[in-house]
C-alpha cells in the first residue's frame, strides 16, 4: 500500500505539537537506568510500530505501558538482579520510564526528518528497528548509491564526529552521512548575547549558532524542535554533490552539512 507521506507528515507534526513536554520534565532528572540495554529490552521495535510503520501515534504514558507489559519478563528480572539487586520494582520501573522517554524524544526527532524527507522527495528512504540497532537511522538510494543517514544531535559547541563505518553497516549502505540536529537553549544564548561581560568574539559564535538554528529548524510552542523543509532540500543537494567524490565505505560528517 502506497502511503500518503504529506498527509502522514501533517498528522505527525500535529502529534508533536500536542506532546505535553512540561508534564514529563521531571523524567529528565532521573538517571538511574543508564546501563547499556540488552537487545531484548530496547524499545525500538515498539517505537517503530507506533510512530513510523503506522500513524497510530500514542502518547508517552500509553507507549511506555505497552513496553513495560511486554518486557516485564525474565529479561527485566535478570537486568534487575544484575544492576538493581535489593531495589523495588517500582524504583526500577521509574528509571526505565525516564530512560525510555529520552530515547522516545530522540527518535521522534529522527522520525520527523524521515516523514519530511519522504514528503518532499521522490527517492523515499527506508527505516526499521533492525537498521537502527546497527546505527543506521535510514537508507536512501540516490544515483545508484545507497546512502545511510544518521541524525546526530549536536550543540553549538560542536561535538566530535564519529567517523566509524562498520563492516556490518557497509553491507547495507555505500556511504554514511551525518545529519546535524542543532540543540541549543535559545534563552540562554540570548542572555549571553546581552551580557556585557561576554567577549565580542564569543558573542559572534553565539549569534552564528542562533542564526543557523532559526534558518534550519522550528521550535514549536511546546518546545519540540522540528526540521524546516529548506534544510532538507539543502541536505539533499549536498548529498548529490558529495556522492560524486566520496569513496564507498566513507562517511560525510555533519561539519560538511552545516557550518556555524
Amino acid at each position: 500500500m502506497t502511503r500518503d507521506w504529506k498527509e502522514d507528515l501533517r498528522k505527525f507534526e500535529n502529534f508533536l505539537r500536542d506532546i505535553d513536554i512540561k508534564k514529563y520534565a521531571y523524567l529528565r532528572q532521573i538517571k538511574t537506568v543508564e546501563q547499556d540495554l540488552p537487545r531484548d529490552l530496547l524499545p525500538l521495535e515498539i517505537y517503530y510500530k507506533y510512530y513510523w510503520e503506522t500513524t497510530d501515534f500514542k502518547d508517552y504514558d500509553e507507549v511506555f505501558k505497552i513496553y513495560w507489559s511486554e518486557k516485564l519478563n525474565s529479561y527485566i528480572y535478570e537486568f534487575i538482579k544484575k544492576y538493581f539487586y535489593g531495589c523495588s520494582l517500582q524504583f526500577v520501573e521509574e528509571g526505565f520510564r525516564a530512560r525510555l522517554y529520552r530515547i522516545w524524544m530522540s527518535i521522534l526527532t529522527q522520525f520527523h526528518f524521515q516523514y519530511l524527507w519522504n514528503a518532499l522527495f521522490a527517492e523515499k528512504l527506508i527505516s526499521s528497528a533492525e537498521l537502527d540497532m546497527m546505527g543506521i537511522d535510514a537508507i536512501v538510494e540516490l544515483d545508484n548509491i545507497k546512502v545511510a543517514i544518521q541524525v546526530k544531535k549536536v550543540s553549538y559547541r560542536r561535538e566530535a564526529s564519529d567517523r566509524r563505518f562498520t563492516r556490518r553497516q557497509q553491507t547495507h549502505a555505500d556511504i554514511i552521512i551525518e545529519v546535524p540536529y542543532l540543540v541549543i537553549d535559545i534563552e540562554e544564548l540570548e542572555n549571553k548575547l546581552n551580557n556585557p561581560r561576554v567577549r565580542k568574539s564569543t558573542k559572534i559564535k553565539y549569534q552564528n549558532a542562533l542564526d543557523t538554528f532559526n534558518k534550519n529548524f522550528i521550535k514549536l510552542a511546546n518546545g519540540f524542535v522540528i526540521f524546516k523543509k529548506e534544510y532538507l532540500k539543502h541536505i539533499y543537494q549536498v548529498i548529490l554533490e558529495k556522492i560524486k567524490t566520496t569513496e564507498k565505505g566513507k562517511k560525510i560528517t555533519y561539519e560538511e552539512i552545516l557550518v556555524w
